[in-house]
């Protein structure tokens, strides 16, 4: 799968980047990651940005993370700062903590 293989790609808790995206996209079902390859209503000026493929949409997500990472940001509460307008930090801790003790499952 493309976002495990970018998380690890770019140093990124996967449990942290799965929760980003389910809320983002409900679950991929918002319209846009389906019509734009966007998993996390990331903008361009006054719209949401277009990908050609989700792979790409995935990529940039990741490059903000990152950079958000390398800046300092290093906390969910910091990063949901600058990427939500809505008080969401304790729904992605909720989906990470849901999502950790189903990966154990997983193995």
């Amino acid at each position: 799968m493309a976002l495990l293989e970018l998380a690890e790609e770019y140093s990124i808790s996967p449990i942290y980047a799965v929760a980003v995206f389910v809320l983002e996209s409900g679950w991929g079902s918002s319209s846009a990651w389906l019509a734009k390859h966007n998993p996390a209503g990331i903008r361009c000026g006054d719209r949401y940005c277009t990908y050609s493929t989700a792979t790409d949409g995935l990529r940039r997500m990741f490059e903000i993370m990152a950079d958000y990472y390398g800046n300092g940001l290093t906390t969910v509460a910091q990063q949901r700062s600058l990427w939500s307008e809505a008080e969401d930090t304790d729904l992605i801790v909720q989906l990470m903590e849901q999502l950790a003790e189903e990966k154990e499952t997983w193995n």
